[in-house]
């Protein structure tokens, strides 16, 4: 693929020195809201420079501002949290990260304490989000040793948690966009869903999300709004696409599971910021020749996107969410996409399918 490289147009980043000596602040326009990213460790800087990627040129709405702050202590002792006596323990196990995908594991001990969520992830750090104030706290054990995924990981779990009063919601799912129409592709790890992005991708829609999109219900409207990432990407996958395949250099970058690009280091297409839901499809990996698609009822096209249970069980968010979801399904087109080997004809089965709706 040739053409212009355009980065996209996301994040308005700002970067500042606090009056505390070596506190770093970097502040971004995310959606209309003020994110800042603070911290005074060199090695998790590399958080809020991933963020730097995407800008915007709008300022930040007054008095809607989400904070986290990450820093370094040497051991769980030295995490500055207190907690009170009704602290309840909510989880204590093996569980996923973000979204349902399997490849990354959090072995984590999970606490709620009067509407704060503080998430242990042994051997690496502390997480305490207080998601109705709007400030999430990060203490990291040796944040040098750890591998820059895995930062950025948490700080997008952070904020995916700090959104949720805000009626933007985390879904399990790719995203993108054709001519002002969202297209949201959703599943479990290994169902195909960052093959099929690549496929549409290529034919020349907008990208907003990998592997986990916002949804924003407005009330009197909905959006899927762009959150994001590196695509990532298994051998597998990498051996449909010649773009990346053959690319030489290769543009490909090993992370700690996959290997990943930026989708505008790749493809001559801007990213979009944010559009309407017009389509779900939930693939369904076969062995057949070629691809198709078989209408789902709104009823399994909900039951298939019910997230995972919420680390913090906040029943007036949780009821909230839920709604939310209802009136996506309500509002989309939903198909389970019986994936085959025709894996770059894809945009020919989904395209007109799309502009009709």
């Amino acid at each position: 693929m040739t053409g212009k490289r355009v980065c996209p147009r996301t994040l308005t980043a700002q970067t500042s020195m606090t009056t505390t000596a070596n506190l770093h602040e970097h502040r971004f326009s995310f959606h209309g809201l003020d994110l800042r990213y603070r911290t005074s460790m060199p090695s998790l800087l590399s958080s809020a420079t991933a963020w730097g990627v995407y800008s915007q040129r709008d300022m930040p709405d007054a008095g809607s501002q989400l904070t986290i702050h990450f820093e370094e202590v040497p051991d769980r002792r030295a995490v500055p949290v207190s907690l009170s006596s009704s602290a309840r323990r909510l989880f204590s196990g093996t569980r996923p990260v973000l979204g349902n995908s399997m490849r990354a594991l959090w072995h984590c001990e999970i606490l709620e304490d009067g509407g704060r969520l503080l998430v242990d992830v042994r051997g690496q750090g502390v997480l305490m989000i207080d998601a109705q104030r709007g400030n999430a706290q990060g203490y990291f054990f040796r944040p040098s040793a750890m591998h820059r995924d895995s930062l950025d990981m948490y700080f997008r779990y952070a904020l995916s948690e700090l959104l949720r009063p805000k009626n933007i919601f985390a879904l399990d799912s790719t995203a993108l966009e054709l001519h002002g129409r969202g297209v949201l592709i959703a599943g479990h790890s290994g169902c195909g869903k960052t093959t099929a992005l690549l496929s549409l991708l290529r034919s020349g829609y907008r990208y907003l999300s990998d592997d986990t999109s916002l949804l924003w219900d407005r009330g009197a409207g909905m959006e899927v709004l762009a959150f994001p990432a590196t695509i990532e990407v298994a051998d597998r996958t990498v051996a449909f696409f010649p773009e990346l395949r053959d690319a030489s250099p290769s543009p490909l970058r090993q992370g700690i599971y996959k290997k990943s690009f930026h989708a505008e280091e790749i493809y001559p297409v801007t990213g979009a910021r944010s559009c309407e839901p017009t389509m779900i499809l939930f693939p369904q990996v076969t062995n057949m020749p070629h691809s198709c698609l078989e209408p789902l009822s709104k009823g399994h096209a909900l039951e298939a996107l019910m997230p995972q249970p919420s680390f913090f069980q906040n029943e007036e968010l949780a009821k909230r969410e839920f709604l939310a979801l209802s009136r996506l399904v309500q509002r989309s087109a939903s198909y389970r996409l019986h994936f085959g080997l025709d894996v770059l004809d894809l945009p020919s089965l989904i395209t007109p399918l799309v502009e009709r709706h």
